[in-house]
């Protein structure tokens, strides 16, 4: 009898154990600080500040995942941007200003659902260099992309498994979710990644519902983007280039607006990293707005920086840029967390930056 209750007892300790495989999850936390010093010359004089998010958003996040088995797993990620200089909540002041979502990944791919990322914002991130972080302070596309076409809420984002080194992305988002005017928001965006060695180019597109005005009675129009961009790892230096077109019609008179609306115009960035100089690795950026209506719209972007890591989670930058603006155009170097130092239409900003990205 003894016996039999040994055999019982390990066969219901291999049940719990099969069973705790069978279910394994894990949850991670992480995070990223980011603080500098910014000095900018701009139309309306000289600002230095205590900046947070120069090259890499400040941000805290959590992810994880739960074997379903059969090789399906239910994945989620919230993040929340925040500002490290004064402990606020960045953007939008929602708790989870990033991403925030849940999802499926398995053998066909990943779907998840919330807030996500546009087919676009990952090839800016893919191809708007840097050794710390991408598309982060000095980056062109950085200076000139537009936010409401990068992050959707509302949204529902798949990614496929890479198919003789192709992925393919598609984002479907539902804007405002008919409230007035209907429909302004609502989003598609494609996009694919082709990879081989150390090539790698992606082509994208999005399609962006907007208005010129909140009003109930505002027209609804649709703004297409076209987006290219390519890369070449050679080791001793890594070349990159994007290029993007947006047309939609009519031609706002703002720039920069919430409400989707978003001027005809072309921008491209060419950029490169060069590793293992004096231990760290030196980003060069140019880049061109030009915006379609008038060329007293368009503006140039420069950009040297300088990453050093001191450990792998922790590493120094210092760089130097230079927007220089067109009559009508009033872009500054941006933080990779959110604007800069603001100028006025018309004035060239010139900017210094020496900062520290720590990340657990």
């Amino acid at each position: 009898m003894k016996c039999k209750y040994v055999l019982m007892a390990s066969a219901i300790a291999s049940l719990a154990c099969a069973s705790a495989v069978q279910a394994q999850s894990s949850v991670t936390i992480y995070g990223v600080l980011d603080a500098s010093i910014q000095t900018a010359h701009t139309g309306t004089g000289t600002t230095t500040r205590l900046d947070s998010s120069a090259v890499a958003p400040s941000r805290i996040g959590f992810q994880g995942a739960e074997d379903l088995g059969g090789g399906l797993a239910a994945i989620f990620r919230l993040e929340n941007g925040f500002n490290l200089d004064t402990g606020s909540i960045a953007g939008n002041g929602a708790l989870f200003n990033r991403e925030s979502w849940v999802g499926l990944r398995g053998s066909l791919g990943q779907i998840q659902a919330g807030v996500n990322y546009s087919a676009l914002f990952t090839t800016y991130v893919n191809y708007s260099l840097g050794e710390l972080n991408t598309l982060g302070w000095g980056n062109a596309t950085n200076n000139f992309v537009y936010v409401p076409s990068a992050r959707l809420s509302n949204s529902v984002r798949y990614v496929s498994p890479s198919m003789a080194g192709v992925t393919v992305r598609a984002v479907m988002a539902f804007g405002t979710e008919g409230a007035a005017p209907r429909t302004m928001g609502d989003t598609v965006s494609l996009g694919s990644n082709y990879k081989n060695g150390a090539f790698s180019a992606d082509l994208d597109y999005l399609q962006q519902k907007y208005a010129t005005t909140t009003a109930t009675t505002s027209p609804v129009y649709l703004g297409k983007y076209y987006l290219a961009a390519a890369s070449y790892d050679f080791g001793f230096i890594k070349p990159a280039v994007l290029y993007q077109i947006h047309r939609g019609s009519p031609d706002p008179a703002s720039a920069v607006s919430s409400t989707f609306a978003n001027p005809d115009n072309n921008f491209y960035e060419i950029n490169a990293t060069i590793p293992r100089m004096a231990g760290g690795t030196l980003l060069l950026s140019f880049g061109q707005y030009r915006r379609q209506s008038s060329s007293s719209g368009n503006a140039s972007s420069y950009g040297v920086r300088y990453d050093y890591r001191l450990s792998r989670r922790t590493g120094l930058y210092l760089g130097v840029s230079e927007i220089r603006n067109n009559s009508n155009a009033a872009f500054t170097v941006s933080n990779a967390g959110g604007p800069g130092v603001a100028t006025t239409a018309g004035s060239n900003v010139s900017s210094f930056v020496v900062g520290m990205v720590s990340t657990f």
